[in-house]
């Protein structure tokens, strides 16, 4: 087993206890003899070795941890003390130590304490910098102050520096700190300074719900538990499940219309409007002792990992379309859907009818009903569209379902979405009437007056107009 000391921040910092681990060791090791901390070493004649070499044979600060790691585990000594700055554990070379053996942290003062004192908090939300340059999920709650630490090069700065902009915007300001130096400056300056070492970091202070720039998963929540709380809105306070369940229908279908038209601020604002939905019922299950946001993300996180087999585990899917049928018979395997019923239960009954038939269809396909060619469903809607014709005011309603579940057929035959080009034909519609009564209005005329060859004019006029041809 290999001892930690956390030699603290500055010279005086060394506890009792890790003076008396130095003292007793068969190997002291200390990590680098560039720190104010190192004086204890020279001015009490301590036998000792330092590792400043390894920063000149390592490519990065990653590369460095791991090669010291790498030797301190090659050494043979029983009682090996190795010493860093810092509190000891949040070096990330005895972090990457203890992924390989037991370690004994005798912990010293730890690097951001000095802007604590300054900045005094109950809590903290305290990450390395290694821990998370380049990960796009980051994310904490914001009104807990940050702390940065191990910004030790340009590089690393650049990294935080994306990561800040995304999580509270780059115009926030930031204290930037080295050692007990400090400078407030704004996030996109952060890669700008000088001199990086491993002292650096920055401090973020914690912001009032109603004073930030860039929000998070933590903050809706937050704002939804406010909304219905005592001093809440009365009418988020009186909603439920039901009340609501309309609302994500619509928000849903707004944000179709909005990828529809490529309207890029429009589809963050319908995204956002489909999101609070799934929260109001989260938090409406968790003021009801039903669930809570934890569980249905849980859920939801425990369904992408068990079904993304070729990702997660040993299934193999070297395209999209294996892709999907990976995850295809993970659901079937997850939900016991292991027949043709099983399957057609499991669709939704609320979806949209032309959805619903499609997914029937599909799953039909799945045991080799189906048909060999678009002649055969050509040939199937004309004998349904006959029996439309033919049909009495007792079943005429069924038989024009069986002709619209004719075209489902035709349009997955073809790849086309029933839904998204029902829609788009409406839109279509939509804008060739606006067109004529625009004519009409630019006329004085009155668009229901006009004749059925007027009207016929006016209609193939709108068909030719760009803005109606799609």
């Amino acid at each position: 087993m290999i001892k930690v000391v956390g030699l603290g921040l500055k010279d005086g910092d060394l506890s009792l206890k890790g003076a008396v681990a130095i003292d007793n060791a068969d190997k002291v090791i200390v990590k680098t003899a560039l720190t104010d901390t190192y004086k204890f070493f020279t001015e009490e004649n301590i036998p000792h070795e330092t590792l400043d070499g390894f920063y000149e044979s390592s490519e990065d600060f990653d590369d460095l941890d791991s090669n010291i790691a790498k030797f301190l585990l090659s050494l043979k000594d029983k009682n090996i003390v190795y010493c860093v700055n810092g509190n000891g554990a949040d070096d990330r070379s005895v972090i990457k130590l203890k992924e390989c053996c037991e370690v004994e942290i005798i912990a010293g003062v730890s690097r951001e304490l000095s802007v604590l004192e300054r900045h005094p908090h109950t809590s903290i939300v305290k990450v390395s910098a290694y821990d998370i340059a380049g990960d796009r999920a980051f994310s904490y709650d914001k009104t807990l102050p940050l702390v940065i630490c191990d910004i030790d090069n340009a590089y690393i700065a650049s990294e935080v520096k994306e990561i800040l902009a995304r999580v509270v915007g780059e115009e926030c300001d930031i204290t930037f700190f080295k050692g007990e130096q400090e400078i407030v400056i704004p996030a996109y300056e952060l890669d700008r300074q000088v001199d990086f070492n491993y002292e650096c970091g920055v401090y973020v202070s914690p912001f009032e719900i109603t004073d930030k720039q860039e929000y998070n998963f933590c903050d809706l929540l937050r704002i939804m538990f406010k909304l219905r709380g005592k001093n809440g809105c009365e009418w988020d306070k009186a909603q439920t499940h039901e009340s609501i369940r309309k609302n994500l229908i619509e928000e849903a279908y707004e944000l179709v219309e909005a990828i529809d038209n490529q309207d890029i601020d429009n589809i963050i604002e319908e995204a956002g409007d489909v999101i609070l939905q799934g929260v109001f019922h989260a938090v409406i299950g968790e003021d009801e002792g039903e669930f809570n946001s934890n569980e249905v993300l849980t859920h939801l996180c425990n369904k992408l990992v068990t079904r993304h087999t070729h990702i997660f585990g040993d299934v193999v899917a070297n395209n999209a379309d294996e892709a999907l049928m990976a995850w295809e018979a993970a659901k079937a395997k997850e939900k016991s859907q292991s027949d043709l019923v099983s399957k057609i239960e499991g669709v939704a009954k609320a979806l949209p009818s032309l959805q619903k038939a499609a997914k029937y269809q599909k799953y039909l396909t799945k045991i080799g009903m189906d048909f060999e060619n678009i002649s055969q469903i050509k040939d199937k809607i004309a004998e349904e569209l006959q029996e439309v014709l033919s049909a009495n005011t007792d079943n005429i309603e069924m038989e024009c379902g069986d002709l619209l579940f004719a075209v489902v057929n035709l349009l997955r035959f073809l790849k086309v979405d029933g839904e998204v080009a029902l829609n788009k034909s409406c839109a279509k519609f939509e804008c060739r009437v606006k067109y004529m009564q625009k004519k009409c209005d630019e006329n004085n005329l009155k668009l229901n007056e006009l004749t059925a060859e007027q009207q016929e004019s006016l209609w193939q006029e709108a068909k030719e107009n760009e803005d109606c041809r799609y």
